[in-house]
């Protein structure tokens, strides 16, 4: 781990879019989850660094690219900026940014409004329309009618990480780390917090999988009533995913706001 610092334990702690998904059954488009991940979450000794931001099954394989997102780079002071670049290809939005400062940056596709769905029973048979202008036929039980929201965030440091980017918007389900995500060692406990529209989620579910897993059966992680989670893991990259069905604010189009919110990290091997 080229240039990485080992700190002692006491001090650790496209055009195919998510549309094209969306267009299969429901349960087939909940499947695949969004992700940004870095090329490399090693420590970067230059100033370059790129980032891919997917949807998929399977991590971290693209499958449909992140479009209508609103990315933004925070520095290690705290500043938040727009990427240098930005493209779009089918599979993946690729970013690259020039890490000026040394220090840790917070990487994320900001907050994505997906598909509506209108789920309901009529005669005995499940439907749904996808359609927000298309109500439920007379007669009908209407069973969910729900918005997606979709965001994803990772970490990179250049040299020494920091701790100024540590930090999300206040509104929406966010994973917050309270220890620094890029300098995560094997077995030992780091510590993040759930948050939604900026209070601690208790009791909400994480589920981390494992990069190249076998059937990516996910580990398993609960909050506790301040919506704190401690974590321990073996040696590997990790998707960390949160998942929260709940009323929409006052007005909205739809009645129910599905949020599903991810961080991307890299345990290092304790040596």
């Amino acid at each position: 781990m080229l240039g990485l610092v080992r700190k002692s334990k006491a001090h650790m702690l496209s055009s195919l879019g998510l549309a094209s998904l969306t267009a299969l059954a429901v349960s087939t488009a909940t499947a695949h989850t969004p992700y940004i991940a870095p090329t490399s979450f090693e420590p970067v000794m230059g100033k370059m660094a790129s980032f891919d931001a997917s949807f998929a099954e399977e991590f971290f394989i693209p499958e449909a690219a992140f479009n209508k997102g609103n990315f933004k780079v925070t520095t290690p002071s705290g500043e938040v900026v727009n990427p240098d670049s930005k493209a779009e290809l089918k599979t993946r939005i690729v970013l690259e940014h020039e890490l000026k400062d040394e220090g840790t940056y917070r990487i994320t596709t900001g907050a994505r409004r997906g598909a509506t769905f209108l789920i309901y029973d009529l005669d005995g048979e499940e439907k749904r329309v996808m359609n927000p202008k298309e109500p439920a036929p007379k007669g009908a039980e209407v069973k969910n009618h729900f918005q997606s929201i979709t965001r994803a965030d990772t970490y990179v440091s250049r040299k020494a990480p920091s701790n100024g980017a540590l930090k999300v918007e206040a509104v929406g389900l966010q994973i917050l780390p309270i220890d620094n995500p890029t300098e995560l060692f094997a077995d030992e406990e780091f510590t993040l917090k759930i948050l939604l529209d900026n209070k601690g989620m208790a009791e909400q579910e994480i589920l981390v999988y494992k990069a190249n897993q076998e059937k990516n059966k996910p580990i398993n992680f609960t909050t506790d009533k301040e919506g704190l989670a401690k974590l321990s893991l073996p040696a590997g990259k990790y998707l960390l995913r949160a998942r929260y069905r709940g009323p929409a604010p006052e007005g909205s189009k739809v009645p129910t706001l599905s949020h599903t919110t991810t961080l991307s990290v890299q345990v290092f091997e304790n040596i």
